[in-house]
């Protein structure tokens, strides 16, 4: 077979979100995920005269990824939201999992001591017939990445 089968199975459609020993329901969207590093700019001479400058890489960057989902009765999120703000909870960590057409998970993003920073609910607007929406922000340390 070609090489469309190997990325046959990875679509943007199926992926899902758990912390703390919850499976979040409902996601909609998340977006933020990424790592960075900070950049450390080197500006040296060389022997003959001429200046160099290089980048070589620093600290890891601390992210912040938000989990769009619909609203339901289903509190997960704002009993999340509101431990932390009471200080109650500890940093936790949490994973984004992007399963297969067979929804077997294939790739899991775990971020590493998150903790929620913000909950916002959508636009409520009458006559709207659109979905609303709930938001959550999270801030982490780090992004782990794992096969299935």
């Amino acid at each position: 077979m070609g090489l469309i089968d190997k990325f046959d199975s990875i679509i943007g459609a199926s992926f899902g979100f758990e912390f703390d020993q919850h499976q979040a329901k409902g996601i909609m969207e998340i977006s933020g995920l990424k790592q960075e590093l900070d950049m450390i700019e080197v500006k040296t001479q060389t022997a003959d005269g001429k200046y160099v400058n290089t980048k070589i890489p620093g600290r890891a960057k601390a992210g912040t990824v938000t989990i769009t989902r619909a609203l339901t009765e289903d509190t997960q999120f704002a009993d999340w939201v509101k431990e932390a703000h009471e200080g109650k909870l500890p940093r936790t960590n949490g994973s984004v999992i992007v399963y297969d057409t067979m929804m077997s998970p294939i790739m899991r993003y775990n971020l590493l001591e998150c903790q929620p920073a913000s909950l916002e609910i959508g636009t409520l607007k009458a006559a709207d017939t659109s979905v609303t929406t709930e938001k959550i922000t999270l801030h982490h340390v780090g992004i782990s990445v794992e096969k299935g």
